[in-house]
């Protein structure tokens, strides 16, 4: 049987793993399921529809499957509800809200690690293996690709897409779309390639010199953007330069690169791989 403290409130159609433990003054609300070795140390509110797979553990504060943040939006209404993978950390006062779709849920992937007052807004999508620090904020429909490492106070504006392996610095925004492999040194500015998190990805040399070349055709290239986009075609074929492609021809609130108006927020020292 589970192990739940006798002050928690559990109310609703709960599905609880044998081995979950729920700590002091937790609440549980609506439809929840709650998978194999999920732990909610104290404090912790989550609001259903919601779905949370195996291995999960949530911090004192964290609130999980509230009504949007949307003033159109009626409170009561469950929509998609929120969908949580395994093995992800959430520390304390991490906050995710339920989706305002009825077809597509807010989702988090597996083995993401959420840092103290991190927010996942309505329908966000949230891959796998993510590093999410301090007061990193994500609007509602933003995308967020796979092994994504944000710095403290990082943003991202709604309905933007952060690539995979991208890197986020410490209080930079993102209201354009940040490509996969990229490093974001200030908003909208992007200071180089993430070199070493493709490493320890395991990416190979090959892998990371084709990266460097989109790299120098998307972000130091003068030449008007649909050319740098005919160049980038010239690459394509293999699986990493198809991704990158596609990425790029499926924005639509733009890409992030270094054009444009300069401000005094620009990283001094560029970023790693440049």
């Amino acid at each position: 049987m589970p192990k739940i403290h006798p002050t928690a409130v559990l109310h609703g159609d709960l599905d609880l793993a044998d081995d979950v433990e729920i700590g002091p003054y937790c609440v549980l609300n609506g439809r929840i399921k709650l998978g194999a070795g999920c732990g909610l140390v104290a404090n912790v509110h989550l609001q259903g529809t919601l779905a949370v797979g195996a291995g999960n553990t949530f911090y004192p504060g964290c609130a999980i499957g509230f009504a949007p943040q949307d003033k159109g939006f009626a409170v009561h209404k469950e929509g998609a509800g929120t969908v949580i993978g395994d093995g992800n950390m959430f520390r304390e006062h991490v906050t995710v809200h339920r989706a305002t779709r009825d077809d597509r849920p807010t989702r988090i992937g597996d083995r993401n690690y959420f840092m103290a007052c991190s927010h996942a807004g309505h329908d966000v999508q949230v891959g796998h293996d993510c590093v999410i620090a301090n007061n990193t904020l994500f609007a509602g429909h933003a995308e967020i690709g796979d092994r994504v490492v944000t710095g403290g106070g990082a943003g991202v504006h709604q309905f933007v897409r952060i690539g995979r392996g991208a890197m986020l610095g410490g209080l930079c925004g993102a209201s354009k779309d940040v490509c996969p492999f990229f490093t974001l040194s200030a908003t909208n500015y992007i200071g180089g390639f993430n070199r070493v998190g493709m490493k320890r990805g395991g990416f190979s040399s090959a892998d990371i010199d084709l990266v460097r070349e989109m790299y120098r055709i998307i972000v130091r290239s003068r030449l008007p953007f649909s050319q740098r986009v005919a160049q980038l075609e010239k690459l394509a074929g293999s699986p990493l330069a198809d991704e990158f492609l596609a990425f790029v021809k499926g924005s639509k609130r733009g890409i992030s690169t270094r054009h444009g108006r300069v401000t005094s927020a620009r990283s001094a020292g560029g970023a790693e791989g440049e």
